[in-house]
């Protein structure tokens, strides 16, 4: 197998990258140079200019997901790992339900869930051990984060205000709760990691409760670490809000 076509499951040994190497902190920078140059110019559009900016956006994350779906199937690596049911793969398909039917459902959804889950995959990325750096597979896993955690900021920047009530609604919570289910039994019925519900992953931080738990009490846990991520996002929301009030009343 080409370890440049490869995917993290078929690759050889010896193609990876450490944590924090050069590359992955080149990538960091990279993110946040990136989603500072497109959120400076999306301030700068009126409402038609910004919706065409959130729909390329869209279009190219589920480019993206083809072509890493159309390469394992070309090269007979496909199989059901790879299906778009992790956390962050199902965020490609509600950004693009909000940018083509834009909804305060979504965009609470994406600030609260899609933020955290993407920062974390940028941070403690799985494939940067195991893929070459410039590898088909790798420079997927590296773009599609990067315009995951780029759609919900661009928003933010176009003035977006979430709502803790709306999130909590039963066409926000409901369907997140049912995808959790839906992935734990999809895990087990075709021996499957989605949303990390089995095992820790590869050098991410949950693999160290995972080793240290039974398997009820660390899904219990990853439980807890969701609902723990929603309600610090929407903390940090009211915080940062409070800021701006006391430096607005400062200012008068």
């Amino acid at each position: 197998m080409n370890p440049y076509l490869a995917t993290k499951y078929t690759v050889p040994d010896g193609y990876g990258h450490p944590l924090f190497s050069l590359p992955h902190i080149f990538s960091l920078i990279f993110t946040g140079v990136a989603i500072i140059f497109l959120s400076s110019l999306y301030r700068e559009k009126d409402e038609k200019g910004r919706l065409m900016i959130r729909r390329v956006l869209a279009l190219l994350l589920l480019l993206d997901e083809i072509v890493k779906d159309a390469n394992a199937i070309v090269t007979g690596q496909w199989n059901w790992n790879l299906l778009p049911l992790h956390l962050c793969s199902v965020n490609i398909f509600i950004i693009l339900l909000d940018a083509f039917h834009e909804s305060e459902a979504t965009k609470n959804y994406l600030y609260a869930v899609c933020i955290p889950a993407s920062v974390s995959a940028l941070i403690f990325p799985s494939w940067m051990t195991v893929l070459p750096y410039f590898s088909l597979m790798s420079i997927h896993s590296w773009s599609v984060h990067i315009m995951l955690l780029m759609y919900p900021v661009l928003l933010l920047s176009g003035g977006f205000v979430p709502s803790l009530r709306v999130f909590f609604q039963k066409r926000v919570i409901i369907p997140f709760a049912l995808f959790l289910v839906f992935d734990y039994f999809f895990n087990y019925a075709f021996n499957t990691d989605f949303f990390f519900l089995r095992n820790g992953g590869e050098e991410n931080p949950l693999s160290f409760f995972e080793s240290i738990m039974p398997d009820y009490l660390y899904l219990a846990f990853v439980v807890f670490l969701l609902i723990s991520m929603v309600l610090a996002m929407y903390g940090l929301n009211a915080l940062v809000g409070r800021m701006r009030k006391c430096d607005k009343l400062a200012r008068q």
